[in-house]
């Protein structure tokens, strides 16, 4: 429970204490190339290639097989 006689009190209390006598401080500003490095492929992951879910990835059992309008010529 979350009460003041709960066993996780002193250890929220004490949370809040250091938030509140914590000095603020101030982001660092970035330049435009080091704005941009944030977004590198390398940092985001952009690089890798997803690969879209299959009918039996999403259902698993309950997947049915898809029907096919290919139009097969025996006597080609």
């Amino acid at each position: 429970m979350g009460t003041a006689s709960s066993q996780w009190a002193p250890m929220f209390r004490e949370l809040a204490t250091n938030v509140g006598e914590a000095p603020p401080v101030r982001p660092k500003t970035l330049s435009q190339d080091e704005l941009l490095g944030l977004f590198s492929s390398a940092v985001t992951g952009a690089d890798y290639v997803l690969t879209p879910a299959s009918d039996e990835d999403m259902r698993g059992k309950y997947a049915k097989p898809k029907v096919s309008l290919e139009v097969v010529y025996d006597d080609v």
